[in-house]
């Protein structure tokens, strides 16, 4: 029932994302909201006369119950605010809505690249989408588009081809597949793990003003945001501006002078945007690459220790995790790796070096 209510404000005429986060912040519940009188609603910070009218004449749940019958039965999930699952980072923008519907799997994480660029884009254009969206997948890193023609979908094609996990943002409603052509890669998208997210209910249908906040969602929901072509108008310009309002890293994929696919994206560059000439320079891949590093030496450090402590003597494997400080678990990781290249045998509960 709790959602009926966060679908309700998220519907309520004149009453918009930021003014719907004051409510939220103020009565800590939609349905607080939706009991509130005039006076008390009035003394939220930012609610006006306009907006407090809006709510006190919409107080009917029918709309909001029949948006959450249609979701349920066509297997859409609904995310609202304060749900764990909203990315924390984004909330602070003021894009960001209280409601969110997405349709596939919604996972947890930190970090995300968005990567979006012209639906006419050249053969330069796809090879270094395709590239970009495998390298984030091997490197685990969620990929966040627009699902639009190009340069989005070649991306997505490609994280998919190596168990990536892909982010679309829809201008319509999930349960709506646009561009049409895009059927098949729709649907392994949601077959393959990944997820369609967008602000409008079910049943919406893609118009031009929702192209644009879907822009802004892209952004939102990513930690550095690639441009890969971009024609003069193209609407991953948009989304480059989303992101410097967000303060974002943006990078802009450097293209030939004489090619309109790649006008917007010079422009950028000779507006001081990072030019990407290598994906391994993306931020979020040099901390993958120095925390696993980190790793490998931390796994050799713990290796030669169990090493040091079984050379005299065995020792049992609850002795040797008191005196690594590894849990039984790690432990036995380190362990089966050295039991692997022969350097240790055990027997039982015991641990000797051969």
């Amino acid at each position: 029932m709790d959602l009926v209510y966060w679908v309700w404000l998220s519907t309520c005429k004149y009453v918009g994302p930021i003014s719907q986060k004051q409510l939220i912040n103020h009565f800590h519940s939609p349905y607080a909201v939706f009991e509130a009188n005039e006076a008390e609603l009035l003394a939220v910070p930012g609610i006006n006369k306009r907006a407090a009218s809006s709510i006190l004449r919409n107080r009917s749940l029918e709309n909001a119950e029949q948006i959450v019958s249609t979701a349920i039965k066509k297997n859409i999930n609904i995310l609202h605010y304060n749900d764990p699952l909203y990315l924390p980072s984004s909330r602070e923008y003021r894009e960001s809505p209280i409601v969110l519907y997405y349709k596939g799997k919604l996972k947890s994480f930190d970090k995300a690249v968005a990567v979006v660029g012209s639906r006419r884009c050249s053969p330069y254009g796809k090879k270094v989408a395709a590239e970009i969206g495998k390298k984030l997948a091997e490197y685990d890193i969620p990929i966040v588009s627009g699902f639009a023609k190009g340069i989005d979908s070649y991306t997505h094609e490609a994280c998919l081809k190596k168990r990536g996990y892909p982010i679309a943002f829809l201008a319509s409603g999930v349960d709506i597949c646009y561009p049409k052509e895009q059927l098949i890669l729709y649907k392994k998208i949601v077959e393959m793990g990944g997820v369609f997210l967008s602000q409008y209910p079910p049943g919406t249908p893609p118009t031009p003003k929702l192209f644009l906040q879907r822009n802004a969602l892209i952004s939102a929901w990513s930690t550095e945001v690639i441009i890969v072509e971009a024609g003069e108008n193209s609407g991953a310009l948009w989304t480059a501006d989303f992101a410097k309002k967000h303060g974002k890293t943006i990078y802009a994929v450097p293209n030939q002078i004489d090619r309109a696919e790649g006008y917007g994206t010079n422009l950028l560059l000779s507006e001081g945007v990072k030019p990407l000439l290598n994906i391994d320079n993306l931020n979020v891949i040099k901390e993958r690459t120095h925390d696993k590093s980190q790793f490998l030496e931390n796994s050799h450090e713990h290796q030669n220790s169990i090493l040091t402590y079984i050379s005299e003597s065995p020792h049992t494997l609850s002795s040797l995790s008191h005196l690594t400080k590894l849990s039984e678990e790690n432990l036995l990781d380190k362990l089966f790796e050295l039991e692997l290249n022969g350097s240790i045998l055990i027997r039982g509960n015991v641990v000797s070096k051969r």
